[in-house]
């Protein structure tokens, strides 16, 4: 008859020491990490990476700490070098696990990744066979990780990034955060790629693109330029696409949200400004080794500066000639891209093997395996852009001189 009161009384004294936060840290004794770096360690860039003993190869991760005592400066000044509000740590190992723990031996707090903004990966990690999704593992599994955390491949050394010094704000990890974020002002700049979309995928073994940085001339800045292609089967960086073939390919995906477009009239340039409003994609799978794709695409905006001042805006058939120019220009960015992708890189960037999949999945199942490798169906296929674009406004004048 005992047996129940003393369990019951047993269990209660147990709630009541396991109560409350018994892995508590204090917010003062954790490490924040905002920014990581990897990069291959500079005594093997010149010749073939080191390997460890599991024949994995080696990195040099770079770690961007927060000192929070140094955020705030007296009178608001900048901070001097003495008193960054930032600590960059460099450490190299066989995994990034193995890195992550070897910082407890240098650092007085222990790395915290809940407040990890940038990922940033070198060229020369990514260009490797399945380096790409290996570094991006550790992250993956960490419980601590946000997977908004944005995730770059940069020309040249990754660390550099994190040494910017920019000269409005204290920490560079924000700096780039904020970059990255201004696609919708520049078309030419691709949208942000985030931690948990490279994980989709990679599990679908799709080709994906991720946003290229590089530390510029100024060590006050970076600059986002093109955008780096992975191919989905081995997770290897196959290639970089330049500016103008990142806005094509933006307008093929249909992430061109408002940009400029150069249209030349009469010899002469006029920069229309326009805004996407619709983008179509059908595909004829009658023959499915030779898949015809029609991709229609709908922008309308205005004109932001024109160089054609004998060009008269306020006739119609002067504006459809504008009209006429931009959507030429257009058909010439897409093309751009398409060819890139289908004949440099071989790799399905543009989605559409996943269009087929969701729209025409009896034919997917037919030819899947052999889209992006085997038979190459992608390298194959034909891609029709077709593009519309209707001028509203032509600006408060007609012209700006004679």
């Amino acid at each position: 008859m005992l047996k129940t009161p003393v369990s019951v009384l047993f269990m209660l004294v147990l709630l009541v020491l396991t109560a409350g936060c018994w892995d508590r840290v204090e917010i003062d004794e954790r490490g924040f990490v905002i920014g990581v770096a990897i990069d291959v360690p500079r005594t093997q860039q010149k010749a073939e990476p080191e390997k460890g003993p599991r024949g994995k190869a080696r990195y040099a991760v770079t770690y961007q700490f927060v000192v929070p005592g140094k955020l705030q400066s007296a009178g608001g000044s900048k901070s001097t070098a003495s008193g960054q509000a930032y600590l960059n740590l460099t450490s190299e190992g066989d995994a990034l696990f193995d890195i992550d723990k070897q910082l407890a031996g240098r650092s007085s707090r222990f790395p915290y990744y809940e407040h990890l903004k940038v990922i940033a990966i070198s060229d020369k990690v990514a260009g490797n066979d399945h380096e790409f999704a290996r570094v991006l593992d550790f992250f993956l599994r960490e419980p601590e990780m946000r997977r908004s955390a944005k995730v770059f491949v940069t020309a040249g050394e990754a660390r550099n990034i994190l040494n910017v010094e920019p000269s409005n704000e204290k920490l560079p990890v924000m700096y780039i955060n904020s970059v990255s974020e201004n696609s919708v002002k520049n078309a030419s700049i691709l949208p942000e790629t985030k931690l948990g979309d490279i994980h989709e995928h990679l599990l679908g073994e799709r080709s994906f693109v991720v946003q290229r940085m590089m530390s510029a001339e100024d060590r006050h800045e970076v600059k986002l330029e093109g955008a780096a292609v992975i191919r989905g089967k081995n997770s290897q960086m196959a290639g970089a696409l330049g500016p103008e073939e990142t806005e094509g390919l933006n307008l093929i995906t249909g992430k061109f949200r408002t940009g400029n477009v150069k249209a030349e009239v009469n010899n002469k340039l006029v920069v229309c400004d326009l805004t996407m409003k619709k983008r179509t994609i059908a595909a004829d799978v009658s023959d499915p080794q030779h898949i015809r794709f029609r991709i229609r695409i709908e922008a309308e905006g205005s004109i932001g500066e024109s160089y054609a001042q004998s060009l008269d805006l306020l006739k119609r058939k002067s504006v459809d000639r504008v009209e006429q120019a931009a959507e030429r220009e257009i058909v010439r960015l897409t093309k751009a891209a398409i060819r890139k992708l289908q004949r440099d890189f071989q790799a399905d960037a543009m989605g559409l093997g996943a269009n087929l999949q969701q729209n025409h999945y009896k034919v997917w199942k037919q030819i899947g395996n052999n889209w992006e490798k085997g038979k190459r169906y992608f390298t194959q296929c034909e891609i029709q852009v077709e593009p519309r674009v209707i001028i509203r406004r032509t600006g408060t004048v007609d012209r700006s001189n004679r």
